[in-house]
């Protein structure tokens, strides 16, 4: 019983911290604003579409092609 008791918290642990992984593996960013881009990083969208491509400071955002240029 002693055994069983010890060796349950070593079972489920991995299984709780899967969840935290994930969220810290997809973290999402703020929207950037459609011209030159002053924050560190942002998600340039397409249009109201859910796609987009991460964008940093400096560069510049067209929400046409939800591209990012420098």
């Amino acid at each position: 019983m002693r055994i069983a008791i010890v060796i349950l918290p070593f079972l489920f642990v991995p299984l709780l911290a899967q969840d935290a992984s994930a969220a810290m593996k997809y973290k999402r960013y703020p929207h950037c604003p459609e011209g030159p881009v002053t924050m560190v990083t942002c998600e340039c969208h397409i249009g109201t579409t859910g796609r987009f491509h991460y964008c940093h400071a400096g560069h510049f955002c067209h929400s046409l092609d939800g591209s990012c240029r420098p």
